[in-house]
């Protein structure tokens, strides 16, 4: 028995890496059509039902969430998106799973498990399902996948940097620079709210607007004034970080995990 899936998606060779992951993780799995807007989705389900959603949270013209608002949806949705920030808003959908970017198979096939254990009319015919191991991947499929290297250009090469090897990012101006322990800088192609949501936050944090710091970059923190934080930084930073009397207490507890 087919399962008919939608997915939406603005980026097209993320759209056709789900497709190819779905069809070699389920024949049965049959995509009816792959949507990259608002508009599209809402003009789709008005006329349409399939029996998954696979989505994106930022489409080409806005917030998949503006779905909801035109249109309504009571179709299982597997969301799929770069950033961990809208989990609890998606879970206040119809939703089954949430998938971080860039997609994994194995978690794919978990939250694809999982959606068949609710369907009713699937539990007659599919064999038993070993419980323990559904948990264990259920528990993976939820764990965030940070960014474990980024890729610089260095004169006319291609050089790739380990998050070990990274004391801190920078902003200067309109750009955004990553420095190394051993005080190499690179320029780099990433926001530094792109890059928050990319690192651990286990071992970065984004003392202010310019910077994101590694914990082992910090060689201490002293008291500024009204509360604030001034960091000193292994190496030395290109100008002076503070850290707001806002985050100073956030900023402490990081330092003492």
């Amino acid at each position: 028995m087919k399962t008919n899936v939608l997915i939406v998606e603005d980026e097209m060779p993320s759209a056709r890496k789900l497709r190819t992951f779905l069809e070699q993780i389920d024949p049965d799995f049959h995509v009816v059509d792959i949507l990259e807007s608002v508009q599209q989705t809402v003009e789709f389900l008005s006329k349409n039902t399939v029996d998954l959603i696979f989505l994106d949270i930022h489409l080409a013209d806005g917030n998949s969430f503006g779905i909801f608002e035109q249109v309504e949806v009571d179709i299982p949705i597997i969301f799929t998106t770069a950033y961990d920030q809208y989990a609890i808003e998606a879970f206040s959908q119809n939703s089954i799973g949430y998938l971080l970017k860039p997609l994994s198979k194995e978690k794919l096939e978990a939250a694809i498990i999982k959606f068949k254990l609710m369907q009713p009319s699937l539990h007659k015919t599919e064999p038993l399902i070993d419980y323990q191991q559904l948990g264990k991947i259920i528990a993976l499929q939820q764990k965030p996948e940070y960014q474990e290297r980024f890729m610089v250009y260095y004169k006319d090469k291609i050089k790739t940097i380990s998050v070990e090897d990274i004391a801190y990012f920078y902003a200067d101006g309109k750009a955004v620079f990553m420095r190394l322990h051993s005080h190499q800088t690179f320029d780099i192609n990433f926001t530094l709210e792109q890059l928050e949501a990319k690192l651990n936050p286990r071992y970065f944090f984004r003392a202010n607007r310019k910077f994101i710091v590694n914990i082992k970059a910090v060689k201490e923190a002293m008291v500024y004034s009204k509360s604030k934080l001034k960091l000193h930084l292994s190496p030395d930073a290109p100008v002076e970080v503070i850290v707001s009397s806002l985050k100073a207490t956030a900023f402490k507890q990081w330092l003492s995990q």
